[in-house]
């Protein structure tokens, strides 16, 4: 009992930092339970794509830039509001943001979208990761950007590029997100020059860190699938500190958180030029 008592004394502790950092609401059972599951998800990402145009990026050039990065935390934008500025004088086609946009609140949703509809000059691509799920946030994501699951291509006088967006906030994709990815890559893969995956939850554990992974069983299947289908960028987020692994011809990037109050924030900028990605980070 003693040590159960302790256990127990520690995960409310934990429950009630979080939630004070987290909301002007404490709701405990956001923390436990996330509303709507990843196959529930997947099927509404998928309604709603059925109702639009396929996102397609034209560049006029032979070469183009993207920002990458993940973990804003909204609430506070001071980070947000500089990528937002950086991406501007960048000369950047588009950007990805990785998950763990807000911390699950209506409000903080609001201030997100408010600073990205007013300030944003080039297009956005979200996905969710798992504190947007939190106080049943996936009904506020689903309201105001659709889809967390989808792809897009960028065209180019050299070709076109693949981007296949994720959703891993549940630690999963689950069977029926995994198998409208397998899919993709097997059927449309060589039909582009380079494929990027963008996701939320990162494969490997470059540092000691209580955050989740994904299922083991499913890193083995994914970085086996990617390496098959000559996936040859993976951007993700959640772990907050940067760490860059490669297998086979996969480079596997997780970017430093861009909240606030992260020590070292940084976004990715990332150059596609005469068939190569160029990478590098971007401190803040």
């Amino acid at each position: 009992m003693g040590i159960i008592s302790f256990l127990i004394r520690c995960g409310l502790i934990y429950l009630l930092i979080s939630g004070i950092s987290c909301s002007k609401e404490l709701d405990f059972k956001g923390f436990f339970i996330e509303g709507v599951n990843i196959d529930e998800r997947f099927g509404q990402s998928m309604s709603f794509n059925s109702l639009q145009d396929k996102p397609e990026i034209l560049v006029n050039e032979s070469a183009y830039t993207f920002l990458a990065a993940g973990d804003l935390h909204v609430g506070t934008t001071q980070n947000f509001d500089l990528l937002l500025e950086r991406a501007d004088t960048a000369e950047c086609s588009f950007s990805v943001l990785a998950g763990d946009l807000t911390t699950g609140n209506e409000d903080d949703y609001m201030v997100f979208n408010d600073h990205l509809s007013t300030n944003a000059s080039v297009p956005y691509f979200l996905t969710a990761g798992n504190h947007d799920l939190y106080f049943d946030g996936w009904k506020h994501f689903y309201r105001l950007f659709g889809s967390s699951v989808y792809s897009f291509s960028v065209k180019t006088h050299y070709g076109a590029d693949l981007f296949i967006i994720l959703d891993t906030g549940s630690g999963t994709l689950g069977d029926k997100q995994l198998k409208w990815l397998t899919n993709i890559l097997k059927e449309k893969r060589q039909m582009y020059n380079h494929c990027i995956v963008a996701t939320h939850v990162n494969f490997f554990r470059a540092r000691k860190t209580s955050s989740t992974n994904l299922l083991v069983e499913e890193v083995g299947y994914l970085i086996n699938l990617f390496a098959e289908t000559n996936v040859n960028m993976v951007i993700m987020g959640h772990d907050h500190n940067r760490a860059v692994e490669k297998y086979g011809s996969t480079v596997y990037v997780t970017l430093d958180a861009l909240e606030d109050v992260h020590k070292t924030p940084s976004c990715l900028r990332v150059t596609c030029e005469s068939g190569c990605l160029n990478y590098r980070f971007v401190n803040f």
